[in-house]
C-alpha cells in the first residue's frame, strides 16, 4: 500500500475519534461554582433560536444579553441543536461554554428540534424531561436538581407552552406542568419558569399562582413580548418565574435595556425580553 493511501486511511480513521474526544472534553469541562452567597439571581429567556429583532442569527449577542444580568440559574426556551436553519449549532452547549455554566438540554420530538435548556453556575445533580400534551407544535418541561451546597438543593423546572391561537388546550398543558412540579416531594425549594404564552389575567396563570408564588407579584409588570416595538403589536406579559420554599424576593423585573444609550433592533438578541428574580433561601 502506498504511503499516501496509508496517510489518508489514518486521517479518515482518527479524525472522528479526535473530534469525539474534543467534544467530550468540551462537554465535561469543569465549571467552578461561585463562592458562598445568600442571594441567587434567576433568569428565564426565550432566545428565539438566536435570531434577533433585526432578523440576524447571533448567539454572541444572546450571551451578551444574558451577561447583562449574569444569572446564577438560567432557563432558556426555543433552543435547538444542529438544525440547518441555525447553522448546525448546538446552542445549549455553545452557551454553557460561553457563559461558564453547567447545562441540560431537552428537545421536543427529536434531538434537533427546538426545546428547553437549564443552565446553572452550580452543579446539576439530576435531570429529566417530559413531553407536554400538545396538539400542534410539541412542547416540553424539564426538571433539574441544582446543588447549591451540601445543605441546599433546588428543584428547577423550565417549560415553554403552546399557543392559544394554534388551538392548544392550555388548561391541559398547565395541569400537566403542575402535575410534574407537585409530584416532586423532596422538600427542596421549587422554581418554575418559562414562556407560558398566557397573559397575566388568564385563568390558567391563576391556577399556577394557586400552587406556586408569582415572584413578580407586587412589582411593576412590564411586557416581555415583543422585545422591540417596531410596529403596532400588542404588549404581552407571557414570561414568568414562579417559586416556593424561598425566604425573600429581593427584586424581580423584566430586562428592558441591554446597551445603555442604544435603542435599535440590533440591541435585542431575541423577540422576547428576559425576566429576572433575585431570591434568598432559608
Amino acid at each position: 500500500m502506498k504511503k499516501s493511501y496509508r496517510i489518508i486511511i489514518i486521517i479518515l480513521f482518527f479524525t472522528p475519534l479526535m473530534t469525539a474526544f474534543l467534544m467530550y472534553g468540551i462537554c465535561e469541562f469543569p465549571v467552578e461554582s461561585p463562592t458562598s452567597k445568600t442571594e441567587f439571581k434567576i433568569m428565564t429567556y426565550n432566545i428565539h433560536f438566536g435570531q434577533g429583532y433585526d432578523d440576524k442569527l447571533n448567539l454572541e449577542r444572546i450571551a451578551q444579553n444574558i451577561l447583562t444580568e449574569d444569572p446564577d440559574i438560567l432557563g432558556l426556551q426555543e433552543v435547538d441543536n444542529g438544525r440547518i436553519t441555525t447553522q448546525g449549532i448546538d446552542m445549549a452547549l455553545w452557551l454553557s461554554n460561553r457563559l461558564g455554566m453547567h447545562y441540560f438540554y431537552f428537545p421536543s420530538e427529536n434531538e434537533h428540534q427546538g426545546g428547553c435548556a437549564l443552565l446553572s453556575k452550580y452543579p446539576i445533580k439530576s435531570t429529566v424531561g417530559y413531553m407536554v400534551p400538545s396538539i400542534s407544535s410539541q412542547r416540553v418541561i424539564i426538571h433539574g436538581v441544582v446543588e447549591i451546597d451540601s445543605s441546599l438543593n433546588l428543584d428547577v423546572f423550565v417549560t415553554h407552552l403552546g399557543l392559544i391561537n394554534w388551538s392548544e388546550d392550555m388548561t391541559a398543558q398547565v395541569d400537566f406542568v403542575l402535575s410534574k412540579t407537585e409530584a416532586v416531594t423532596s422538600g427542596n425549594p421549587k422554581i418554575l419558569m418559562g414562556d407560558f404564552n398566557l397573559e397575566n389575567n388568564t385563568a390558567q396563570i391563576q391556577t399556577i399562582r394557586a400552587s406556586l408564588n408569582d415572584t413578580m407579584d407586587g412589582y411593576d409588570k412590564h411586557r416581555t413580548f415583543p422585545s422591540y416595538l417596531l410596529y403596532d403589536i400588542p404588549n404581552e406579559w407571557i414570561d414568568y418565574i414562579f417559586a416556593t420554599g424561598y425566604k425573600d424576593v429581593i427584586d424581580s423585573y423584566v430586562v428592558t435595556d441591554f446597551i445603555a444609550g442604544i435603542d435599535t433592533p440590533a440591541e435585542f438578541g431575541s423577540d422576547h425580553l428576559p425576566v429576572v428574580t433575585i431570591l434568598t433561601f432559608p
